[in-house]
């Protein structure tokens, strides 16, 4: 009876997997089309450094979450990175697709993005509001040579 349970309990479980893995591949086609793009456009223009210009990509969350001090030395950071030149590598986060199922869709992607300075790790989450993505939430780092 118990070895029963148990394999009942596994073909859920990785019928789960798959059908996640499904899903995961489809909204990583499907933003490819429309985000991935968004992420350079985004970039391109928030990477003058201009606080309102950032302001003006933000989500509401994100606004609410960091205070004018806050990015003002975020700015000043990033300043140093100078201007957004290319992507050159970026990759869709399916964990974050998944726990979008159950909360407000993100869409979020991380890579190697090319500024004035050299390369950038890149990690940027995204949200879809009114056919616009909004950010949620960006990191980036410069990329040291040993």
């Amino acid at each position: 009876m118990q070895t029963h349970t148990l394999r009942i309990i596994i073909a859920i479980l990785m019928t789960l997997v798959v059908m996640l893995y499904f899903y995961t591949n489809r909204e990583k086609d499907y933003y490819s089309k429309s985000a991935e793009p968004a992420v350079a456009q985004i970039l391109t223009e928030i990477s003058s450094w201009d606080k309102r210009v950032l302001l003006a990509h933000l989500a509401p969350e994100a606004k609410q979450a960091v205070s004018g001090e806050q990015l003002d030395k975020l700015m000043n950071f990033y300043r140093s990175f100078g201007r957004f030149q290319s992507i050159k590598e970026i990759n869709f986060s399916r964990t974050v697709s998944t726990f979008s199922l159950v909360g407000e869709k993100r869409i979020n992607y991380s890579g190697i993005a090319n500024f004035d300075v050299g390369l950038v790790n890149l990690n940027i989450t995204l949200i879809e509001r009114g056919g616009f993505y909004l950010v949620y939430n960006l990191t980036l780092a410069k990329i040291t040579e040993d």
